[in-house]
This record gives structure tokens, C-alpha cells and sequence, in this order.
């Protein structure tokens, strides 16, 4: 059997550890997943993962479900996508999202 391998990479609504951690306690774990690495400072999750056991919208849809918001990242972004029509918008990070809920804002800082 052949693995086909693909690593694709977002740019997210992620503006703090506590939310790139999420991410890491949940989409390393789903089925197919190879590797994920968070980057807080340039809001990027890539994700390696098995295209025979999961795909692009799946892991767009596991990340909605943990209320983290993606725009798939394209070379000619250079990181900056956001308001750009580069990739698939899912959604947009309103200042009062529930991805904020439930951590302490005191230890970083974290503005809304």
C-alpha cells in the first residue's frame, strides 16, 4: 500500500497559547493526522496528514468545532491572508468569541 501524504497550512483566528493548545489536544489525535504544528505568532496551523484517512475539510471542520476559524494559507500570502480572497474563509474571529473563554488573559498579553 502507497500512503499518500499531504501537508496543507491555515491561517487562524489564534491570538494565544491557551488557544494553540486546544489545537494541540485535539487535531493530533483525529484519525489520519501525521503532525501538527501551531504557530501563535503568525497564526498558522499546519497540519500533515493520510489523504486515505482524512482530508482539507475535515480538519477545517474539527478546528470549528474546538472555535478556531481558518483561512487555508497559499504561498503568495506570505502569512497575511486575512481579508484576502486566498483560500476558503470560514469564518471571521469576533471579539467576544468563545475561544477565549475559560483561560486567564493576566499571564499574556491578549487583547479583544
Amino acid at each position: 500500500k502507497v500512503k499518500k501524504v499531504e501537508t496543507v497550512k491555515f491561517v487562524t483566528n489564534l491570538d494565544c497559547e491557551n488557544c494553540a493548545k486546544k489545537v494541540l489536544n485535539v487535531i493530533p489525535f483525529k484519525k489520519g493526522v501525521k503532525d501538527c504544528v501551531v504557530d501563535v505568532p503568525s497564526k498558522t496551523v499546519e497540519v500533515t496528514f493520510d489523504t486515505r484517512k482524512t482530508n482539507r475539510e475535515r480538519i477545517v471542520e474539527e478546528l470549528a468545532k474546538i472555535d478556531v476559524l481558518v483561512v487555508e494559507h497559499k504561498a503568495e500570502c506570505n502569512g497575511d491572508c486575512e481579508g484576502q480572497t486566498a483560500g476558503k474563509i470560514v469564518g471571521e474571529h469576533s471579539k467576544q468569541d468563545a475561544c477565549c473563554d475559560g483561560h486567564d488573559h493576566s499571564g499574556h498579553n491578549h487583547s479583544h
